[in-house]
């Protein structure tokens, strides 16, 4: 596998003069006038948490960040004042915050939809707090558009603002945060990527891959929405209605995970995605023999360790391939190899090329039409996988032991044509099994994916260690 080098540092760095904008970030600007680009990362902490202060602890956070004081226009970003905006929407629920009321994450759902975060409109982020009922407890519901924030970034940002309400609320020993998160654009940070010969390259091979990928007809995940998945003037609206599932994964088996991989040599990313090729081969009928998968790549800590702490999107969707009928050896070689294989310089270099080729069709809103045709049948799967790993900042609590964490979820925008993005972060030492999906095409998400996708990582983890069965 290729390695990445960085030339230059992540040093703090202040918007005064226009940035250039990658292709990473500049997709998500044109893919959130076709669909919603927001992500999520959302908070259930017992009390009651107050607007106004979290109002101030938001404002001072998001002045830690340059990225967020910037618009695109054009191909660059040119910093904006944003002193004066309001960042926290407020509402009051009649009864309490709770993942498990479908009533509840439709107000969620419902608030997303309708506050889309344009990019070039306004800030490219937005807070929901809502108190429950008789005080029942709180859900701070932080909303980024995906052209600015992966789910890292995120995860940075809601600590700063959780760090920064116990200090304004007056926690003993809560100290105020006061480094930067910077940005820097990816021409700076692979300069080599970007000259001319060899991004015509790039270019040359990007081509091949989507030209490979329109003649192919791999199958996905069978569910029971068929057709359009873009909200456009002729679809039901409902097409776009979103819904997110969120549990902790069986302690016994999040055991056996980390075991098993250690003792076959892979990772527990190429075990949960083995579970989830068995899944969708057994639950539907493949012709041409391929089934596909999209998995998020993230170049955070590829590039550079250092970038780790700097706040924008590094994610890109990478296609998984694989044979149906392999055996579970075989399988598990070749979930292996292609992960490997999506996380080295040159297939990362190709994905990016990728992005950087529609982005011509993108611009043009005459071309839009054409622009979803494309992103159908070179995506070519409803299903894609994405594990934000070890979340290393502490979400036990909202700044104090007054605000304990009830239930946390993050997730990443549901564009055309997923139906459903699979999520096994580990947060404050458990790992997770979450999900987003689209609502009309799932009836009953647990019967008929979580249970199911379980069942077949069970199976998966006895066949490779048989003397351990649970």
């Amino acid at each position: 596998m290729d390695s990445f080098t960085a030339s230059t540092t992540a040093a703090e760095v202040t918007a005064t003069a226009p940035q250039p904008i990658d292709a990473m970030a500049e997709f998500f600007v044109h893919l959130g006038e076709l669909a919603n680009v927001n992500t999520n990362q959302i908070l259930i902490v017992s009390g009651q948490i107050q607007p106004q202060l979290l109002e101030q602890s938001v404002q001072r956070a998001a002045g830690q960040i340059p990225l967020l004081r910037t618009r695109p226009k054009g191909q660059q970003l040119h910093e904006v004042d944003t002193g004066a905006h309001q960042w926290v929407h407020y509402l009051e629920y009649v009864g309490a915050c709770d993942f498990n009321d479908p009533d509840f994450r439709q107000l969620l759902m419902d608030f997303s939809s309708a506050h889309r975060l344009q990019w070039r409109d306004r800030p490219p982020l937005q807070v929901l707090l809502v108190n429950g009922g008789k005080g029942h407890n709180s859900c701070v519901y932080l909303s980024s558009h995906h052209g600015v924030a992966d789910a890292r970034s995120d995860c940075l940002l809601l600590r700063a603002i959780i760090d920064h309400y116990a200090h304004i609320s007056g926690v003993p020993g809560a100290l105020a945060p006061s480094q930067a998160l910077p940005f820097t654009p990816l021409p700076e940070i692979r300069p080599d990527w970007f000259r001319p010969l060899k991004r015509g390259y790039r270019w040359l091979q990007a081509f091949a891959s989507v030209g490979l990928d329109l003649m192919r007809n791999d199958s996905g995940m069978p569910v029971k929405l068929r057709g359009q998945r873009w909200e456009t003037a002729d679809t039901h609206r409902e097409i776009g209605q979103l819904d997110f599932f969120q549990s902790l994964m069986p302690r016994a088996l999040e055991e056996r995970l980390a075991n098993t991989a250690k003792s076959n040599g892979v990772t527990i990313n190429t075990l949960l995605c083995s579970a989830l090729a068995r899944l969708m081969e057994t639950s539907g009928r493949h012709r041409s023999g391929y089934l596909r998968m999209t998995c998020a790549v993230s170049l955070r800590r590829l590039i550079d360790p250092r970038y780790d702490h700097s706040f924008r999107n590094y994610l890109i969707p990478t296609g998984i391939r694989l044979r149906t009928g392999l055996s579970t050896p075989l399988l598990l070689e070749n979930m292996h190899s292609a992960m490997a294989k999506a996380r080295g310089s040159g297939r990362v270099s190709t994905e990016i090329a990728r992005l950087e080729t529609l982005l011509p069709i993108l611009r043009l809103r005459p071309l839009h039409g054409l622009a979803r045709r494309l992103l159908n049948r070179a995506l070519g799967t409803n299903a894609c996988y994405s594990n934000p790993g070890r979340i290393e900042e502490d979400f036990s609590h909202f700044g104090s032991e007054q605000h304990k964490t009830q239930s946390y979820v993050g997730f990443g925008c549901l564009v055309p044509p997923y139906d459903f993005i699979l999520y096994t972060p580990t947060v404050n030492g458990r790992m997770q099994l979450d999900l987003v999906y689209r609502r009309s095409a799932f009836a009953d998400i647990h019967a008929e994916f979580a249970a199911p996708f379980l069942g077949e990582l069970r199976k998966l983890l006895d066949e490779l260690s048989p003397t351990h069965r649970s």
